[in-house]
């Protein structure tokens, strides 16, 4: 049986770098993948605004993931056949939209119960301008109003004792919320991780397929540890800012010589051209 190959990766601090969000590093990797017919997924703690934009940018015309896993927008007549699944699915105009997670005015509601309950400090989105976003973050208006457009999750600043998260998280797992965190912010979100649909999505591409599909997976935070998890390869790109996930036991693991894109774009070519 033929090989296929699927890449699945993060954005922030992975295809895209940490300081500038550029990905111009990256892109002879970008068109080899192009040229190979190897579709990129983005997997992504973005929205759907800021993940559409990147896609139209790059002329990627593949599924992806929003919110830490949350959503997953399929392009319409991408699969000639689908899973009968009972996983929520709605029409989104040009996707079709596999709902993962909790709406966002949902995990909103708890967390305003779960505040009234709790002294943690934190700054969430929803209180941010687009002005403080941008403080924060280094992007642009328009890229933090982009950023605001949150339909799943709700990212926080997190300003308390870094000792204090751990049980900050396990409150919040009695409200039904999963935390997850990031390079920046730490995302609120419902009992969704970055695995799930992907995992559906590579079933996906098996039913629509005669060649074995191996899944390859590029991340650098505490985010992406369950995508790099259920990866059959498993890469971790080196980030300036922080420690890279513990990934333990993993068959295939790789790790990044270089952060950011140039990790990306020397890990993928030298992982593809080795095994074409």
């Amino acid at each position: 049986m033929e090989k296929d190959y699927i890449i699945a990766t993060d954005l922030d601090g992975t295809l895209l770098d940490h300081h500038t969000y550029r990905f111009n590093k990256a892109m002879p990797a970008l068109e080899y993948c192009d040229n190979a017919q190897v579709p990129i997924i983005f997997n992504t703690s973005k929205t759907f605004a800021e993940t559409e934009r990147l896609c139209k940018t790059l002329n990627n015309n593949h599924p992806f993931i929003i919110e830490n896993g949350s959503a997953l927008y399929v392009p319409k007549h991408y699969f000639a056949r689908e899973l009968e699944v009972n996983i929520p699915r709605f029409d989104a105009g040009a996707y079709w939209l596999y709902k993962f997670g909790l709406n966002r005015s949902e995990i909103l509601s708890r967390l305003t119960t779960f505040k009234a309950q709790h002294t943690y400090q934190y700054w969430g989105f929803n209180s941010m301008s687009n002005r403080d976003l941008c403080r924060v973050t280094g992007l642009s208006l328009e890229q933090a109003a982009s950023a605001q457009e949150r339909q799943f999750s709700e990212p926080l600043l997190w300003q308390d004792k870094v000792e204090k998260l751990a049980a900050f998280v396990k409150h919040l797992q009695l409200f039904g919320l999963n935390v997850i965190k990031g390079g920046r912010f730490v995302h609120v979100l419902g009992q969704s991780n970055k695995a799930k649909p992907l995992t559906f999505l590579k079933e996906m591409y098996e039913l629509n397929s005669d060649n074995q599909q191996t899944l390859i997976a590029l991340g650098d935070s505490d985010n992406d540890k369950d995508m790099l998890n259920c990866a059959d390869i498993a890469i971790v790109i080196a980030s300036p800012v922080h420690e890279n996930p513990i990934i333990e036991q993993h068959p295939h693991l790789i790790r990044s010589r270089y952060q950011g894109p140039d990790g990306w774009n020397d890990s993928i070519l030298t992982l593809l051209q080795d095994n074409a």
